[in-house]
């Protein structure tokens, strides 16, 4: 474990075609002197990108331009595309999901709290590249916490005691009662055997950094495994405090034209919904592999 004062900020880095900026002192990096949509083609470039976005977790792009066939062709260099989403995907290329507001939601999107996308499934989301359209003016960030810093600064004592620990990850856990009220019986019915809640280590060994980080959020994860309701709700209230502090997070300010490139099994997430009814357009696409959360 390395104490806060004890850590040593993340260093910036520079590769052949481009350099890295440190964002916050433990991840997050922004990226100059490219356009990412190189990398479609040039293995070379797409290799350390590929690396820088293991060793900062979150790349961020400023000034980008990017089709959406190119955001596709992108995404698919770095896993295996998600075609099925949550929101509609563009109808000439299906993957590249439409994130508009005001109308995305019919749910208050303050209810989009801190998570890792997909995590009630049994492989979670790999990582995602959204892209920035149209954005309100100094209004709709997104922000990220680090979740091996999270786990790194836990105490011997606390770490000791989650590294066996499991969690029910339920893409219900936090609006049964809204979903429940928009739904018949069947449809409900059809949407828990199609998504079933997952069980998954409170503690993961990441697949490519070998790092080790928490994997609970507040959005999905329902509770850990094998405690009471009052034990569970304890622990949960806790990490859930504790992995979203200051010291663990960066905040992104979109710009039209911006990309953010993140690792969603040792980050969570959340956006900001303080713009009311202006307009938001992003396109997304994410990716995933084949690894299922492990020790």
């Amino acid at each position: 474990m390395a104490a806060l004062a004890d850590r040593i900020p993340i260093a910036g880095a520079s590769f052949p075609r481009f350099t890295v900026r440190p964002l916050t002192g433990s991840f997050g990096g922004l990226v100059a002197g490219i356009q990412v949509r190189d990398a479609i083609t040039d293995d070379a470039l797409l290799s350390d990108l590929r690396a820088a976005w293991i060793r900062y977790q979150v790349l961020f792009f400023r000034d980008q331009q990017l089709a959406p066939e190119e955001h596709l062709a992108l995404a698919e260099r770095f896993g295996e595309v998600q075609k099925q989403g949550y929101v509609a995907s563009l109808k000439a290329t299906p993957g590249v999901w439409v994130q508009e507001y005001p109308d995305m939601y019919r749910m208050p999107v303050n209810d989009i709290n801190w998570h890792s996308d997909s995590s009630f499934r049994a492989n979670p989301t790999r990582g995602s590249l959204l892209y920035a359209i149209d954005v309100p003016g100094g209004a709709g960030d997104t922000v990220w916490a680090d979740m091996c810093a999270a786990w790194d600064d836990l105490s011997p004592a606390w770490q000791q005691f989650l590294a066996g620990l499991t969690a029910i990850h339920d893409n219900m856990a936090k609006n049964f009662h809204r979903i429940l009220d928009s739904m018949d019986g069947e449809a409900l019915g059809k949407m828990r055997k199609f998504l079933p809640p997952t069980e998954h280590p409170v503690v993961c060994t990441h697949p490519e950094s070998g790092r080790r980080f928490l994997f609970v959020g507040e959005l999905m994860t329902r509770e850990i495994t094998g405690m009471s309701e009052r034990e569970s709700r304890t622990v949960l209230d806790f990490l859930f405090a504790h992995q979203t502090r200051p010291e663990y997070q960066c905040r992104w300010k979109w710009e039209p034209g911006s990309l953010a490139l993140w690792d969603n099994y040792s980050t969570i997430h959340r956006g900001i919904f303080d713009f009311g009814q202006s307009h938001r357009l992003m396109h997304r696409v994410s990716f995933h592999d084949h690894w299922r959360p492990a020790r």
